[in-house]
């Protein structure tokens, strides 16, 4: 799949996604207004790269550092072939799309597999931060609340994302 069409369809599954995550009365998906932010319970766990940043501050242990970078290893290599598998079933997709008249039950079914690989990649990179907040003492988990942005990256008056 190309990298275009491939961003459409991400770009359209994840303002689905944000949906869900719509308070009451909020902006929706077909509502004016700015996109909801992150879910709230995003604020509990911990980016790798915000430990790793300040790993002297929080005064990791070496067991600690060791347990962290064998979960992301874990975790990585389990993304590796989750990212194979969704581009596979991505550029299928894409295939089925390209169509002047497309099957719409083969079109339905083929996003179901793919956003069950995206659902997955999800709970991969989920269970990495619930990992990383196992490691941590109380104390240095109370520090890395100190340390976070106050807001996420991209957001409005936050920091800028990260580059691609």
């Amino acid at each position: 799949m190309t990298h275009p069409s491939r961003a459409v369809l991400v770009a359209v599954l994840l303002a689905g996604a944000s949906s869900l995550h719509a308070q009451p009365g909020g902006p929706g998906l077909m509502e004016p207004g700015p996109p909801p932010g992150p879910p709230s319970f995003l604020r509990r766990v911990f980016p790798p790269k915000l430990v790793m940043e300040h790993q002297q501050e929080l005064g990791l242990e070496q067991s600690q550092i060791d347990a962290i970078k064998e979960a992301m290893r874990e975790t990585q290599q389990q993304l590796v072939d989750l990212q194979w598998r969704l581009d596979a079933e991505s550029e299928a997709l894409d295939r089925l799309l390209s169509a002047d008249h497309v099957d719409e039950a083969a079109v339905l079914a083929k996003l179901d597999q793919v956003t069950a690989i995206e659902q997955q990649v999800k709970k991969a990179n989920f269970g990495l931060l619930v990992k990383i907040k196992n490691q941590l003492t109380p104390a240095q988990q109370a520090k890395l609340r100190t340390l976070r942005p106050a807001r996420p990256p991209g957001a409005p008056g936050g920091p800028p994302p990260p580059p691609p």
